[in-house]
């Protein structure tokens, strides 16, 4: 049988919360945001992230993984999509693809 044991990483990160580095999508701005509970969903900390960058609240926010490029899922966790020390980077939601209706 084996047992899990948590790495001295994973239990800093149970005690302390998430690191996390967020940067504009010119890449001119960033800030970092200490404490993160892994467990909040990603739409709360892209809003954190994007008040603290002085982001205009009038846009729809999305958070990108630096690393992957994959576009972060709203609903899930953070720890689940991320981990601690991570760089994601803040980018308005648009709608890149073709008008269906203009066939009609």
């Amino acid at each position: 049988m084996k047992v899990d044991t948590p790495t001295q990483n994973e239990e800093s990160t149970r005690k302390h919360g998430y690191s996390l580095e967020a940067v504009d999508v010119t890449g001119t701005n960033s800030v970092e945001v200490r404490g993160v509970a892994p467990s909040i969903p990603t739409r709360d900390i892209t809003g954190v992230f994007a008040s603290e960058l002085n982001l205009s609240s009038d846009v729809a926010w999305m958070l990108r993984s630096d690393r992957t490029g994959s576009i972060l899922d709203e609903e899930t966790p953070i720890g689940e999509q991320v981990e601690s020390g991570s760089r994601v980077v803040l980018t308005p939601k648009t709608h890149l693809g073709g008008n269906h209706d203009l066939d009609q």
